[in-house]
């Protein structure tokens, strides 16, 4: 059986934030070796970067707070955020749900920890390590900017969406993907990429080999890869054989399985606009249905039911992949997806309370006036009058009727509910050696509005010491996100100002300042070479006196 409604998926990927290392893309190797950092910083749940909760959590699976001190037991509904580390036990298992509605879900004798980094005004880098173990993951479609990485002792994985599993084990990987894509380099720059039903495996040598296996991403092959020496001598000749004819025996199994599935499933509305849907599905009693790591055996009455939940402002596309499994065997079955849509702004409702401003400015206009003088004249009958009344009583009721109205529409509307979003105020970046020079893109997005409200923007203009670096004016603004390319000197600090300036007159302003540091005595020519100040944070603290501004 075929997967329906399949969405083309934008890359979700993850980086590492690797302060230690003063560099963009870190050494994996290097990152095995500081698995546990001296010092964390201690984050509030509140002020998290990456917030996930605990949906399931079976046998025994612990949590660490912050990747130091004691472990305890990791509990259904639990916060989990950036720092944090998971291990599990034998027979054991935790399923994470990110705010986004992405699930992770840790298979049994593994160990990870979870990262995090604003990488710069509207791109965040979550970093998955596995330490040891295996990850299952379905992630949501992200959005620009954002990536999702998962990180051995000697290779990275950069998810492109949306399903499968990556294994480590003592540094070495595994990654398999049932549907979507990933890119996969080894420590010695080898890379990589995967579809679905592909499987890459990469050895302690750095050398990655590519397979083609049905059983791709599935439980069945996790199961199987843990089973067998996968990284004993000869790993690259010898284990293509086994899997390939372990996936060949899968293939019948799964094919005969097939036939017999019914799955005819209750599709979602294209949209929707709460943070949560029910999805409904008629299946053959006793299979089991899996969705985000949930897994559910349809009772005798052949119906699989569940809600699904995510964050009140995680908007945008939502796909859920079923995969349905009898025995060790699992397929696909079914995809739903649908749109999670925003409330309409406030200025959505401007268009329909105009005109009850007419009706309203009309109101003293009606004839009733004009009675009252016939009524007089049939009495007094003062006709000169009565011609002379009507005309300045009919101006003073036309004036707020017509002029005004027709003067407020070119001044522009106030977009209340506008705003302008930057991610964190204040970007420190440690620079590595031997640049001398940050060059990134000031990147900032429009909320609250629609692209019909751009006409209401005069313009959009990024200053930088009092001087404009760029400017944003009628054709040029065709959206909601801008990027503008900026660099900054070493051990400087800069300030740029975005302001949004309405035609009304009206604007909106607010800053991003760059802190891009670097001691190089404390690296001794080394980028990874820490002397004196062992981590970036610590190296910051001690030259952020010395910093300029601009």
């Amino acid at each position: 059986m075929r997967v329906s409604n399949r969405l083309p998926l934008m890359s979700a990927a993850l980086c590492a934030a690797f302060f230690w290392a003063c560099n963009d893309e870190p050494d994996p190797k290097t990152m095995a070796k500081t698995d546990a950092p001296a010092k964390v910083e201690t984050v509030k749940p509140e002020h998290a970067k990456l917030k996930a909760k605990v949906r399931k959590s079976l046998g025994d699976a612990n949590l660490q707070r912050k990747s130091e001190g004691d472990w305890s037991q990791l509990r259904i509904g639990q916060s989990v955020i950036e720092k944090d580390r998971i291990r599990t036990g034998a027979e054991s298992e935790a399923v994470l749900s990110v705010s986004d509605g992405s699930s992770l879900w840790i298979t049994e004798l593994s160990e990870v920890t979870l990262d995090v980094e604003i990488f710069d005004s509207l791109s965040r880098q979550v970093s998955i390590v596995v330490n040891n173990g295996g990850v299952h993951f379905d992630v949501q479609k992200q959005k620009s900017g954002n990536t999702l990485m998962f990180r051995t002792g000697t290779a990275t994985a950069a998810i492109r969406g949306t399903a499968g599993f990556v294994g480590g084990y003592n540094g070495q990987m595994v990654a398999s993907l049932k549907e979507g894509k990933v890119d996969v380099t080894g420590a010695n720059g080898a890379s990589e990429n995967i579809v679905e039903n592909q499987t890459v495996l990469v050895d302690q040598n750095g050398r990655v080999k590519k397979l083609q296996l049905r059983s791709s991403g599935t439980r069945a092959l996790s199961t199987q890869l843990s089973n067998v020496n996968i990284f004993g001598d000869g790993m690259i000749d010898s284990l293509e054989q086994t899997l390939n004819d372990f996936d060949k025996d899968y293939s019948k199994r799964a094919d005969a399985f097939e036939k017999k599935l019914r799955f005819q499933a209750s599709p979602l509305s294209p949209q929707v606009f709460f943070p949560n849907v029910t999805l409904q599905a008629r299946v053959n009693p006793g299979v089991v249905v899996t969705v985000l790591g949930e897994s559910d055996t349809v009772g005798a009455n052949g119906v699989y039911q569940r809600t699904f939940e995510w964050d009140d402002d995680a908007y945008g596309t939502k796909r859920f992949l079923a995969t349905c499994s009898e025995g060790d065997v699992e397929i696909q079955c079914y995809m739903w997806v649908t749109e999670y849509v925003a409330p309409a702004p406030v200025e959505e409702s401007a268009p329909a309370e105009e005109p009850a401003a007419d009706t309203a400015a009309a109101e003293p206009a009606p004839a009733p006036v004009k009675e009252q003088p016939k009524a007089e004249s049939k009495k007094e009958k003062p006709k000169a009058e009565s011609k002379k009344e009507k005309p300045k009583a009919e101006l003073k009721k036309e004036e707020p009727k017509v002029e005004p109205k027709k003067e407020e529409a070119p001044s522009g509307r106030d977009l209340k509910s506008l705003t302008l979003k930057m991610g964190a105020s204040v970007e420190r970046k440690h620079l590595d050696l031997p640049k001398t020079e940050y060059s990134t893109d000031l990147k900032f997005s429009l909320g609250g509005i629609t692209r019909s409200d751009l006409s209401e923007i005069k313009e959009i203009v990024v200053t930088r010491k009092g001087k404009v670096v760029k400017s944003f004016s009628g054709a040029e603004l065709d959206g909601m996100e801008y990027a503008v390319p900026v660099t900054i000197g070493l051990n400087k600090i800069a300030k740029f100002d975005v302001k949004v300036v309405l035609k009304n007159g009206k604007s909106m302003r607010k800053t991003k300042t760059y802190e891009v540091y670097c001691m190089r005595g404390n690296h001794m020519g080394n980028a990874r070479n820490f002397i004196q100040y062992k981590t970036p944070e610590e190296e910051y603290e001690a030259a952020k006196a010395g910093l300029e501004n601009e």
